[in-house]
């Protein structure tokens, strides 16, 4: 771990590194759902039974690779490998998703297949990248707010790139054109996956380019793991904060799934929007999240602890799930149309605000419960401790997956259908779900937030007491180095003196006496 303080420009190409996961999460969120059951015609059961199975997998082998990190020895750090690794894999399966072949299109099966075979190359190529990627933030920077502010700039770089790609390709590949809705046309997906493959490749490099230099100061020290997988993979647990964080992760990544698996559905069916109107709906929103979050992340961090400021974004975010919503169902909304885009724009950009603060919150204190575990045990697990925080998260995903794709096929969505189209079902399926469906979730990662005990006085003594310790292995390094030194030069003298002895002449005494005890020697052995 490295006590220097680190440049904006540093922090921003080591941020760089989070826009895979972020094209990810538009891939997930806007665009995949739709892509295969509105485009392709694939089931939202079959749909969401794939990306259900790729994200339990995700979650199994994040363990793993947070592991494999941990007590990877290289030339180029613990880290840097697999992030090198995982590069032209990630690109190819964005490639793939947007991409499958026209002979597996009349087929579910083989189309089912396809999704299922993309999506495991993508998420575990993201995990070869993500987890050690994530890691080497906790390595580099060591101080309470500053990891903070780290985490600021890594999450907001990830929503807005996200959010300014999938407004772009809203408006100039999917926008409508000859009467024709580009939502619905399957080779602009196609060149939608290249855009994508490019920019992983492009910001991944910058990334690993820009991180190159802390390797001499990361692959050394006393960092370490344990050699048995299991007992570093579930030893987190022991953790009280861990715990109860885990748990928080566990609410807050079932809202996030089921609202990146719904968002471009609902904007298209609950709103009846058009892929302009949604366009503007993904860039604003988000783009004024990321402003605030920015502004505010720093403010709040200096003035609240990291759990108040969990439990203040979990109470604003159920008051903002309960208001817009049923309006909407129960027709209190004016019919100016751009009066109701400014509702929906506020809506949303104080959920994806709260959204933002609460990851950068939890990034942080991840980072933080690293240092108490190394306290704790003498181990520094950093990949371990963000990997099993990710396989919960990642756990409860997979089965809101599950559930939200079979959803879409309960209320009756039918593939290719218009915005005008639908039935009242799904107008009312969409709009609880989205609305009180979440607020409800809301309160789990609310309660655990009451749970977390650890705070800024907690961590600078835990920090103190790391920092004696590693001083004394120091010491006590270069004393047993100063010792073992001695008994070699020692060993040295001795041999020098005893060479010299071996080395006599026959003019010295010595020889004299030698020849002496040797005849006195034969004689006795004569008689």
């Amino acid at each position: 771990m490295t006590s220097e303080r680190i440049s904006l420009g540093n922090r921003l190409l080591y941020s760089s590194g989070i826009i895979s996961h972020g094209l990810k999460e538009a891939a997930m969120g806007v665009f995949v759902l739709f892509y295969y059951k509105q485009v392709l015609g694939l089931s939202g059961t079959l749909t969401g039974l794939a990306i259900a199975i790729s994200i339990i997998w995700d979650g199994v082998s994040d363990p793993l690779i947070g592991i494999w990190s941990d007590r990877l020895r290289s030339r180029i750090g613990r880290r840097h490998p697999l992030m090198v690794a995982a590069v032209i894999p990630m690109a190819a399966g964005f490639i793939m998703l947007y991409g499958p072949p026209d002979n597996v299109l009349g087929d579910p099966f083989q189309l089912f297949t396809w999704l299922l075979v993309s999506i495991l190359l993508l998420r575990t190529a993201l995990t070869f990248f993500m987890v050690p990627y994530l890691a080497l933030g906790a390595e580099i920077i060591d101080d309470y707010h500053e990891r903070s502010q780290l985490a600021a700039i890594r999450t907001n770089i990830a929503w807005f790139v996200c959010t300014l790609v999938s407004a772009i390709a809203l408006i100039f590949l999917f926008s409508e054109e000859n009467g024709l809705d580009g939502r619905f046309v399957i080779e602009n997906y196609h060149f939608f996956g290249w855009i994508n493959g490019f920019l992983v490749i492009l910001f991944s490099v910058m990334c690993i380019a820009g991180t190159w230099r802390y390797i001499p100061k990361l692959a050394s020290g006393t960092v370490h793991a344990g050699k048995n997988v299991l007992r570093d993979a579930f030893s987190t647990f022991e953790n009280k904060s861990f715990r109860s964080l885990v748990i928080l992760d566990m609410g807050l990544g079932g809202i996030s799934s089921i609202t990146a698996t719904l968002l471009m559905v609902t904007y298209t069916y609950f709103w009846q929007l058009s892929a302009t109107q949604t366009s503007l709906l993904f860039a604003g929103p988000i783009i004024l999240a990321v402003l605030l979050s920015a502004v505010f992340s720093g403010a709040l961090n200096r003035r609240l602890e990291k759990q108040q400021v969990l439990r203040l974004t979990c109470v604003l975010s159920i008051i903002n799930l309960l208001w817009l919503t049923p309006l909407k169902l129960l027709d209190l909304l004016p019919d100016n149309s751009s009066l109701v885009m400014a509702l929906i724009c506020a809506n949303w950009t104080v959920h994806t605000t709260m959204t933002i603060l609460r990851v950068i919150v939890v990034h942080s204190m991840l980072a933080d419960i690293a240092d108490e575990q190394e306290l704790a045990t003498g181990r520094r697990q950093e990949g371990v401790i963000f990997a099993a925080a990710f396989f919960s998260a990642k756990f409860v995903s997979g089965f809101s997956y599950l559930i939200a794709g079979p959803f879409l096929d309960l209320i009756g969505l039918e593939a290719g259908a218009r915005p005008d189209e639908v039935s009242d079902t799904v107008i009312w399926g969409l709009g609880l779900i989205m609305g009180p469906g979440l607020a409800i979730i809301m309160l789990l990662p609310m309660w655990m937030s009451f749970k977390i005990t650890m705070n800024h006085a907690s961590q600078v003594g835990v920090r103190q007491a790391l920092s004696k310790r590693h001083l004394g292995q120091s010491k006590l390094a270069t004393t047993t180095q100063s010792a073992q030194q001695g008994h070699a030069d020692r060993n040295a003298t001795g041999k020098d003196e005893r060479a010299a002895s071996s080395r006599v002449s026959p003019e010295t005494p010595e020889y004299a006496n030698r020849s002496n005890i040797g005849e006195h020697t034969m004689s006795r052995a004569n008689s």
